[in-house]
């Protein structure tokens, strides 16, 4: 029979992003945690299955998934599908890509229709579908500059 403190030395967190480690000292709001990584990791293999890129943030709170049309431009339209802590929901938001600072500027934000990951995908499904054909926010591009070879004659 293991002792109280081989069993306290056996409590570890589990991290990982398709498993919620659950025991007595457990508290709801870290099993909701837990569940929103493990939607969003589903989320994110549906929209990659439709042909979309994404990112995913575990690292801070809220924890998100961003999602893009093309190779991550500076200035495309992204959406992100985010885990809301106050409201216990998901939520989905558009916004513009900075290459640079590598961060993304929300522009909009709406509550999920649904609760499940296939609910979530179809909304944030819909959203880039949507954005997809907008044009960037910095639509004008440096244009190279012509080299002067020599004189035209």
């Amino acid at each position: 029979m293991k002792s109280f403190k081989e069993w306290k030395l056996e409590e570890s967190v589990d991290s990982t992003r398709y498993s919620v480690a659950i025991n007595y000292r457990t508290d709801p709001n870290e099993v909701l945690d837990a569940y929103s990584k493990i939607a969003l990791g589903y989320i994110s293999a549906a929209m990659k299955n439709h042909g979309f890129h994404t990112k995913h943030v575990y690292s801070e709170q809220p924890y998100r998934l961003i999602v893009a049309s093309r190779n991550w431009d500076d200035g495309e339209w992204v959406g992100v599908a985010s885990w809301d802590h106050k409201n216990k929901c998901f939520v989905i938001s558009k916004g513009f890509y900075n290459k640079s600072n590598k961060t993304t500027s929300i522009i909009s934000t709406d509550k999920c229709s649904g609760t499940t990951p296939g609910d979530i995908s179809k909304d944030l499904y819909k959203l880039m579908q949507d954005l997809k054909d907008k044009p960037d926010r910095y639509s004008e591009k440096l244009k190279p500059v012509n080299m002067k070879r020599g004189p035209k004659t």
